[in-house]
Formats: structure tokens, sequence, C-alpha cells
């Protein structure tokens, strides 16, 4: 079942082997680090300004919502453009626009009209990055390679779950409440990717489909006469595969039940329920970035048989591990003990089942179709769900929790 080494060395970093992949996940990887330190500073900004949850969950749902309008159009596009050019006006875009609130910030002339403004604006170029994203790396690695790319993709992301929102605090605190060194601190990482990106100046020709120079003309001639074309495809795609049809019906059932649980319960739960304080929060939180990490390893570095199965049974982990969050628990000192490896099973469960997906999506769906109409409607189905409309919400319904539940915040501003 398990081969932890190849004849080329570790599995898990396979991928490094290529150059072109080397870079942009290095790059990537420090951006994630940017995004964690931007969660925190706007949390923390927004409390400083309103002093209110409901701004904050308004904020997300100004971001949410152009979002989902523009992801079939954003996966469209990065059939029809270049991922790599995608992801460069992308990261371009968003270091401009949080450098100009860091910029903002600092100068004492912040206001939260600028933070809706810049949440449109993420959520618009989000809507085009997160399918060249996942698009690019076929282009990158050749197909034995995959599962290592997407296990080295993961684990990026969880830890800049897991690092950032602690390097945005420590950035907060350094500079004596101020958010603008956060902000800028994203900025940088922002511009960190974009030279990545710049670094790899053409995408090597790994897939035996990669356009040719004419089809490309074609394709940015035709531009957006084609989108619509695009979107259909990929729904066509989607309903001749039982395997992707019923895997995305799944996904989008289980993350309804996770996001929900997490972004909305879970606040309410530690602090009115449990009784406990935000440092239970941030350890939970944790907790699942860790599970995250060490599922990302574990798909990455054992070759796998069945792996459909093991996917599916990485989500039945993740929900069997999140009903301990709903045992009635007597004492609060033992509650630790019982959520804290909880979580860590719910990371790994859920972590592990995404890197598989995203593999087996890059081996079965034709390339022409794997980062863009698929891969955007699958966003569209996460983000379209229950789950990530009511996810604000979770701020919101936090609002009335005791004051002392808001102090690590409250002591930064």
């Amino acid at each position: 079942m398990a081969k932890l080494y190849s004849n080329r060395g570790i599995r898990l970093i396979q991928a490094l082997q290529h150059r072109a992949f080397t870079w942009f996940w290095a790059g990537q990887t420090i951006s994630t680090l940017g995004d964690g330190a931007f969660t925190t500073a706007l949390a923390v900004v927004v409390y400083q300004l309103t002093k209110s949850s409901l701004a904050m969950g308004l904020l997300l749902m100004a971001q949410i919502t152009p979002e989902v309008i523009f992801t079939l159009i954003g996966g469209a596009v990065a059939d029809r453009l270049p991922r790599r050019t995608v992801l460069l006006a992308s990261d371009a875009s968003r270091a401009l626009i949080v450098l100009s609130i860091a910029l903002l910030g600092w100068l004492n002339l912040l206001h939260l009209w600028h933070l809706f403004a810049m949440a449109i604006l993420f959520g618009i170029t989000l809507s085009c990055f997160h399918p060249s994203y996942r698009a690019l790396t076929p282009e990158l690695v050749p197909k034995e390679h995959f599962s290592s790319a997407n296990a080295l993709t993961e684990l990026s992301i969880q830890l800049g779950n897991l690092l950032g929102p602690a390097l945005g605090a420590g950035l907060i605190a350094l500079a004596a409440g101020s958010t603008a060194v956060a902000f800028a601190f994203d900025g940088l990482t922002f511009v960190i990717s974009v030279c990545s990106l710049l670094i790899i100046r053409s995408t090597p020709p790994l897939s035996q489909q990669t356009p040719s120079l004419a089809q490309k003309r074609v394709t940015l001639h035709t531009g957006l006469h084609h989108l619509g074309k695009d979107i259909r495809e990929g729904f066509h795609t989607i309903l001749a595969s039982t395997w992707l049809l019923w895997s995305m019906i799944v996904a989008a059932i289980a993350l309804m039940s996770y996001k929900g649980a997490v972004s909305v319960a879970l606040p309410k739960l530690v602090f009115a329920i449990y009784g406990s304080g935000p440092w239970l929060l941030t350890a939970i939180s944790a907790a699942v970035a860790i599970g995250a990490i060490i599922g990302a390893l574990f798909v990455g570095e054992i070759k796998l048989r069945r792996r459909g199965v093991i996917s599916l049974l990485g989500y039945v982990l993740s929900g069997l591990a999140l009903m301990t969050f709903a045992f009635p628990l007597p004492h609060t000192a033992i509650i630790p003990f019982f959520v804290l490896p909880a979580a860590f099973l719910v990371g790994f469960g859920i972590n592990a089942m995404q890197t598989i997906w995203v593999t087996l999506l890059y081996e079965l769906v034709p390339p022409k179709n794997s980062g863009a109409s698929p891969a955007s409607i699958y966003s569209a189905l996460s983000a379209c769900s229950p789950s990530a409309i009511c996810s604000p919400a979770g701020l919101v319904i936090a609002s009335d929790l005791p004051p002392s539940s808001c102090s690590a915040v409250r002591s930064w501003s």
C-alpha cells in the first residue's frame, strides 16, 4: 500500500524537481503567509473602526458576492488566456490594493468604505485567481508528480493558515496596535509572488495537449465570445462523469456541514457554552491546520491505492470527529483534551480528501477543462453553498458574546 521512497527520492518533494513549479510554489507559499496576516489585520482594524461584528460580516459578504458571481467567468478566462498572465494580473492588483490600504492606515485616513471597496475588488480578482491557480499545476509538472504537487500546494495553504495569523498578530503588537504594518507585509508577499511568476518566463510544454501558438492566437482573438461556450462545456463535463458529479455533490454537502459548524457555531460554542476564551478558539484553529498539514504529507508521501474510497473515508473521519464538539463535556478543564484531538482529525480528513480529489481531477478530466470550467464550478458550489453564505453570520452571532471574549482584540486598539 505504501511506498515512502521512489527511485527519484522522497515522493512528497518530487514536484520540486521542476524549476518552474518550484518558483511558483515558493512564491505562493510566501503569499499565503501574507494572507493569514491580512486576515488578522482585517479583523482588528474593523473592530477598531466600528466596534461591531456586524460590520465584519457585511465586509465578508461584500467579498463573497462578486467572487460567486464571477467565478464561472473566471474559470472560462483561465481557459482562454495564459494562466500565468491571469495570476500575474491578480497578484499585482491585490498588491496595489493592500499597499494602498496600508498607506491609508499609516496616514490615519483609513475609513470603513475603503475596506468595502477593497473587499469587492478582492472578490473579483479571486474569481479569476482560484481557477487559474489550480489549473497551472498540470502544466508545470508531469502526471506522475500530480500527487506531490497537490500535496505541496495544500501544505503551503495550511502553513499560511497556521503561521500567518500569528505573524499578523505579532506585527500588530510590535506596531503598538497599528494594522498598517500587517497590511504592508501582505502587500509585500504579493510582490514576491509576482516576482516568482515573472521568473517563470514560459510554461514548459509538459502536456501533450498544450495549445499551439496558433491556437493561442485564436483563443486570445476570440476572447469573451467563447466564455459562454466554455461554461456550458464545463457543466457538460461534470454531468458526463459519474465520478465528478457525485464527488462534487458529496463535497458540497460536506463543506456545507463543516463550514457551517466551524464558521458559524464554533465561536459561540467556545465562548458561551464551553465558557472559555480566545486561546481555545485559536488552539482549535491551529489543531485543524496541523491536522491538514499532516493530511497533505500523508497523501503526498504515501502511494495510495483505491484513492476514491480513501478520500470519502477522510470525510467520514472528519464528520465523526466533528461530532465530538456536540458532546456535553462536564468539566471545563478536560474540554481541550477532547476537542483539540478532534480538531486535528477534522483537518486531517478534510485535507486528505481535498488533495486526493484535486489529483484525480487533473488525471480524469480533459486538460482543456481541468482548471477552467469544472474547477471554477467546484469553487462556485463551495462559495454558493449555504455554509459560505452563512459564514459571515458567525461573526454576527458572536457579537453578543461576553466582552472578555474580545479582550485580545481590544488590547491592540
